[in-house]
Formats: C-alpha cells, structure tokens, sequence
C-alpha cells in the first residue's frame, strides 16, 4: 500500500474543502460537495463557505435555505447541520437507525408504530419545541415525556427540519419544525452515498475517522465502505487509510494559501486523527470544544480569531497558538480584512480593521 506524508494529507484536505482552489459553485452545491456544513452557530456555515467559494455572497445561502435546496437539521454527532435537501435523506436514515437502537433498548414498552403515526400527525404543519414536547410527551413513558427527551424522540425518529428563517445570518430565534417528506433511503443505500460524500470530501482517511465524523460505530457505515470502489493507502505512522478511486491526492509541496474557518469548522471534526490540520503544540481538543475561529497557515490552524462589528465597520482580531512565519503574516493580513468585510451587510460600503496579536 502507498505511504503517504502528513504533507500530502494536509494539502489534499486543502483542495477537496476548497481551501485551496476556491469552488466556483453555488451554495446547495458546495454543501453537497463539502458535506453537511456545521451550523450551532448560526453565522458559522456562512463565514466556511467564504473561506471556500469564490464570489460567495450571504444572500445565495438564504435563498438556497428559503427554496428548501439546504435544509437546517440535527444530524451528525447529534448536532445542527446544514445538508443539501437533495442528500439529507441519505444522512437521517443513519441518525435514525442509531436512535431507533438505543430508544428500543431504553423504552421497549413503547408502541413505536402508534408515536410514529401520531408525530407524524402532529408535524405535518411547523411546530415549535414546546408544542412538541407539550404533545409528544404525552405519548412517552413518564420518564422519557419530560424535559427535551420529547423533541430528541420526533427528530430521532422522523426527518425533522427547521423551517427557514432558521439558518439565516444572525438569526437566533427559536425554530419551528416539520416533517420532511422526502423518502428515506434503506440503510445501505444511505451509507453508501454518505461514506462516498466524505471521503470525497476529507479522504484518504481511516474507519475510525469517519466514525468520529458521523458520531456512529462504524458498523452501521461498513455496508456503504464494502459498495465504493476503494484504494487502500497508509497513513505515515501505519494507520490505513481509504479513499475512492480517481480522485486525486496531491504532492504535499503545494503553497497553501492562509484561510480562517468557522466555529466547529468541519475540517477540524471530520477526523480522530487531527495531525494533518492540528501541529502538535495546539491542543486540538480545547479548540474543537470551545469552538474558536481559527486560521490556517500553510494548511495547520496556527491561530484564532473574533470579529465585532459596528454598523459598517468591523474588526477583526487575531491570536496566534504558534509563530507565524513574518513572510506570511501580510497574507493573514488580508484573508482577515476579506473576512472581516464579509460580516458587514454591504461589504462594498463598509471597513474592516485587522490587528495580529504578539
């Protein structure tokens, strides 16, 4: 099996995120291609996908999620998500049958036909969290009708999605759900385009580290991984490493040009193995916890960032974790001014102030 170096791994990761080429497509698109864009934060899939499509712009998001093309939606790791609609069967379906084992196991006095048929009654119009919990909780056991246990049954057992203007920039307010239509897929069906969707998205990469991506045993992807045409490979300290065939794994002497990511930037979730975007003097696990925006130079997160804004101006602070080479530290410079401006409702109008700490 070829060897691969943590340099080739770095760039490669690079281009498939188009963070090394930006992607000239448009927001739907992107995220099929990306794979479902982390959304806790509301702004975060809006500032990733400026760090990786040229020309991209907030408002093509929003009409993407107002036409129903991206849908917001708890997936991955239990977690908000924005999926392109066209694939987010394929992702529910595995959610789905994770929940549907533990719940079974938990509550196996439950009539599971009798709460499917009534949640489904109940979210074939937009509901809000309370009226879910208020209704559904009276079909559950005692124990499992109280708190947001309710809520966690409706979306673990049927394709819940928020209704827009969830996953607007800026918006916080609390969602309404319902009930996505479109027909799930079988499990096999599902695992195999979502393990074909991450590998072509974060590949070469391991079992383990599409397990950690889905937050799943890898038992319950292993179908789709035995449908691909895969090349096995190694990674530099032995682990293997598995990638679909005819897609390109690059040199590793590429330049890689300074981007900065969004909170939970799913570059820096999408393996158990982080040594090809993390240098080992960064605690990986005190960055992927808090959350924190951080800046790649030549392709590792070297530093975080913030930004506020004030009407049509914004500032844009940077902390470096490690050095920052001085040759590179114009190029940080202007990717955060680029950054910094893209905050601003009329970027064309506005300004953007950039201080690099240390």
């Amino acid at each position: 099996m070829k060897r691969l170096t943590d340099a080739q791994l770095t760039a490669t990761l690079m281009a498939r995120q188009g963070l090394l080429k930006p992607l000239s497509i448009g927001a739907a698109a992107a995220i099929g291609r990306l794979t479902p864009l982390q959304g806790q934060e509301p702004n975060a899939p809006y500032v990733a996908l400026h760090a990786r499509v040229a020309g991209f712009r907030r408002d093509g998001l929003q009409r993407a999620l107002a036409r129903r093309s991206v849908v917001k939606t708890t997936i991955n790791r239990g977690t908000l998500h924005l999926v392109a609609a066209a694939d987010y069967p394929a992702y529910a379906q595995l959610w789905r049958q994770a929940f549907l084992r533990a719940w079974r196991a938990r509550h196996p006095e439950v009539d599971e036909e009798k709460v499917l048929a009534e949640l489904s009654r109940l979210l074939s119009r937009p509901r809000t969290a309370a009226e879910i919990r208020e209704h559904g909780g009276a079909l559950l056991p005692p124990e499992a009708s109280e708190r947001w246990e309710p809520l966690q049954v409706a979306r673990g057992l049927l394709p819940l999605v928020q209704e827009p203007p969830a996953g607007f920039w800026g918006v916080r307010a609390r969602p309404r759900f319902v009930l996505d239509r479109r027909p799930l897929p079988s499990p096999e069906d599902a695992a195999e385009l979502v393990t074909a969707r991450y590998l072509a998205a974060f590949g070469p990469a391991s079992r383990h580290d599409v397990a950690v991506w889905l937050g799943l045993p890898q038992k319950d992807f292993e179908a789709g991984l035995a449908r691909l045409d895969l090349r096995r490979l190694t990674a530099a300290d032995g682990r293997e490493l598995l990638d679909r065939r005819g897609i390109r794994v690059l040199r590793g002497d590429e330049p890689l040009p300074v981007r900065l990511l969004a909170r939970w930037d799913q570059a820096l979730l999408a393996f158990a193995d982080r040594t090809r975007i993390f240098p080992p003097e960064v605690d990986s696990g005190a960055i992927t916890l808090s959350g924190a925006q951080t800046v790649l130079v030549n392709g590792r997160v070297a530093a975080t960032w913030t930004c506020s804004t004030v009407r049509d101006r914004a500032e844009l602070v940077v902390e470096p974790l490690v050095e920052i080479p001085a040759g590179r530290l114009d190029e940080v410079r202007r990717e955060a001014t680029r950054t910094a401006l893209a905050h601003l409702s009329d970027p064309a109008q506005g300004s953007a102030t950039v201080h690099v700490r240390g």
